[in-house]
């Protein structure tokens, strides 16, 4: 797993200079971006016993198509839903394919399929739909299935809300909120279906100049049911962390 993530980012690394003579014939965009944060929280369960984290990835676009890296480094010994993880551990590698579709202005679509590499756990696969209507605040319906792994309904819903204001040239504020809800999806637990988490968030980004860009961010995330907090293990968290990015 960590072999495959240093070969995916060299790639990247490649693709950027390589575009300089390939822009004429085929439009490539991507990015490159490594980050740390003081937890890993994925749809408010914590999965690195409460330490710091290094978080890697890289995405490469082409027309509407778009692969993405992306993987968590563990930074501490610990234990994660009852397995044992050293520092330098990589707990989990993401790889995604995503297709974004605008029919009409006022929609996007969002359809594709992540596969998630565990270490310790057994991997899996999800297929998302994610439906965003390009008004205030850009609501987003997101649906995932884990067609893999999950035994049960394995249907994961969320929605979201945000919007970014400028506040200088180069410097955005970012606002969000978000609520979930778990149907059986392995990821989660198969435990139980109702609400799961709620999540508000901001963060402020700076772009450098048109290449490299820093990011802060802070999300407090928490259980909407009692079932959430009970069988799924989620508690109020705090997570915050800074990414720097290079793009392309």
């Amino acid at each position: 797993m960590k072999k495959f993530g240093i070969f995916f980012v060299a790639c990247a690394l490649c693709m950027v200079t390589m575009i300089s003579t390939a822009k004429a014939e085929i439009v490539v965009s991507g990015d490159v971006y490594a980050g740390m944060y003081n937890k890993y929280i994925f749809r408010g369960v914590d999965l690195s016993d409460n330490k710091w984290v290094s978080q890697f990835g890289a995405d490469l676009s082409y027309k509407g198509l778009t692969l993405s890296y992306w993987s968590n480094l563990l930074t501490h010994d610990g234990n994660i839903l009852g397995s044992a993880f050293e520092s330098g551990d990589i707990s989990e590698t993401d790889i995604t394919l995503n297709y974004e579709y605008s029919p009409i202005e006022l929609l996007t679509f969002n359809v594709g399929n992540t596969f998630y590499s565990l270490e310790n756990f057994e991997d899996t696969n999800e297929i998302y739909l994610k439906t965003t209507v390009n008004t205030l605040l850009s609501p987003t319906l997101s649906v995932f299935y884990d067609w893999d792994q999950s035994k049960e309904t394995g249907l994961f819903y969320s929605l979201s809300v945000g919007h970014t204001f400028e506040l200088m040239k180069g410097l955005g504020l970012n606002l969000g909120a978000l609520i979930s809800y778990n149907q059986r999806n392995y990821s989660v637990s198969e435990a139980y279906s109702n609400w799961n988490n709620y999540e508000l968030s901001t963060g402020l980004d700076y772009s450098i100049n048109d290449n490299f860009s820093i990011s802060a961010s802070y999300t407090y995330s928490n259980a909407i049911s009692e079932q959430a907090r009970d069988l799924g293990g989620i508690s109020d968290e705090s997570l915050y962390g800074i990414k720097a990015a290079f793009n392309f």
